[in-house]
């Protein structure tokens, strides 16, 4: 996008010489998410792969049936909802500052792998917030749910071969290879299902028992099941999309090495926190230059015009939150670069949504309606919180300061070789 001259968008031939698109600009993006999002559609291989684990959901759906489902969905996630939330977060993520502290407290160099522990304390965080259930993750290291998700989700070459194969051979062959990666991952989505099926069932017994009372679950999944438009197969499909959503962990990584950053949210964490401006900012600013899905795919399912140019139906169309968040002339020179204090106004001192940005789509995160992500609030308060807890008990630094950062994933992003950092604990005292 830096390189190559567009009007728009980049046109080259992708997989089986099929025409697709890169868009680059904000009239373009403007055309696909918001005046003309009627006519793309998820890729047809994709839905196939993703139905795999996650089922027919939110993330599988098109057209008429998304905007049924997105209606039904989205008044769990309103905002009081989500400030309910929070006081289940801090207890869970006390629980997680505790568990960091013992365990590097027995090792001399205080390093930990902490991959693991994030998905222990996020997989914790969406049963509580999502299921309205404990897994209890962090004290049983063994939880079976926790185990199946990182097998699926874990990047490796392996399942990366496992995806192109659905490329280039049909399902159907795709299914019947003798590989262990593929018995290992069919088994894993089977079990994974059964556990959210027992999730269901228990939960609808539980507001049967609370009808009769004043106070109600507010999780999603119970706000869901209120709303009497799903079959249980449908919410344990929705289930699956929010345990695989809701994995934004990869983020933490990639500030650590500035502690002018870590060292202004740490003076922000004895205030509430949604109103903690330097925190704020930096959760932004992760989610800008690291977000949890780099590039999403569409496909125009009928002919239309983008930027007025005319699109023909089958034209793939990409769209990268990673190169537009930091596309130098939507943000400027610095758009590379980890500057927190964009988030501010410079004139007023106030937050500002933009961060600095002229355009509302220079920040595709979370997308941009009526096909944007119905669970941003969930994450940021998620990433909020998470941030809070760790400035709050412990002084962090990479364990190797010279060591590259590569992402990978499958569905969602996360650094490959997993997170060493070591830490100090401060005195705020939340470990």
């Amino acid at each position: 996008m830096k390189e190559i001259p567009s009007d728009g968008f980049i046109i080259f031939r992708g997989i089986f010489h099929t025409t697709t698109l890169i868009t680059t600009s904000t009239e373009v993006l403007a055309d696909v998410f918001v005046h003309k999002s009627h006519n793309f559609g998820k890729p047809p291989l994709r839905k196939t792969i993703m139905r795999k684990i996650i089922g027919n959901s939110l993330a599988t759906a098109d057209s008429d049936e998304h905007r049924h489902m997105r209606k039904i969905i989205i008044p769990a996630f309103h905002f009081r909802n989500i400030r309910d939330l929070y006081p289940m977060f801090w207890a869970k993520l006390t629980e997680f500052c505790h568990a960091l502290s013992k365990d590097f407290g027995e090792r001399s160099d205080r390093v930990l792998e902490i991959g693991h522990y994030s998905t222990q304390v996020t997989m914790d965080m969406i049963g509580l917030g999502g299921l309205g259930r404990d897994l209890n993750s962090l004290q049983y290291s063994d939880d079976e749910l926790v185990k199946i998700y990182e097998d699926i989700f874990e990047p490796m070459k392996k399942k990366v071969l496992y995806f192109l194969f659905h490329i280039f051979l049909s399902p159907w062959v795709v299914e019947r290879l003798p590989r262990g990666l593929n018995k290992r991952l069919k088994v894993g989505r089977s079990r994974l299902r059964k556990i959210c099926s027992d999730f269901v069932a228990e939960k609808k017994v539980k507001i049967k028992v609370e009808s009769s009372g004043s106070q109600k679950s507010q999780d999603i999944l119970s706000c869901t099941i209120r709303s009497n438009e799903f079959p249980d197969e449908n919410l344990v499909y929705h289930l699956l999309t929010t345990l695989a959503a809701g994995h934004l962990w990869s983020e933490i990584y990639e500030y650590i090495p500035d502690p002018k950053v870590l060292l202004k949210s740490a003076f922000d964490v004895a205030g509430l926190l949604e109103s903690m401006p330097c925190l704020n900012c930096v959760c932004n600013e992760v989610l800008r230059l690291f977000p949890t899905i780099p590039i999403i795919m569409r496909v125009v399912i009928r002919d239309t015009t983008v930027a007025g140019h005319h699109i023909p139906v089958g034209t793939t169309v990409y769209l990268v939150p990673w190169a537009t968040n930091c596309h130098s002339t939507m943000r400027g020179p610095d758009a590379e670069e980890f500057v927190s204090e964009r988030w501010i106004d410079k004139e007023t001192g106030r937050p500002t949504m933009r961060g600095g940005a002229e355009s509302n789509y220079s920040f595709l995160t979370f997308l941009h309606r009526p096909r944007s992500c119905i669970g941003e609030r969930f994450a940021r308060a998620e990433l909020r919180a998470l941030m809070a807890a760790l400035v709050g008990s412990f002084a962090m630094e990479l364990a190797d300061p010279l060591e590259k950062v590569v992402a990978g994933g499958t569905i969602t992003s996360k650094p490959v070789n997993g997170m060493r950092l070591k830490l100090q604990p401060v005195g705020l005292g939340f470990g």
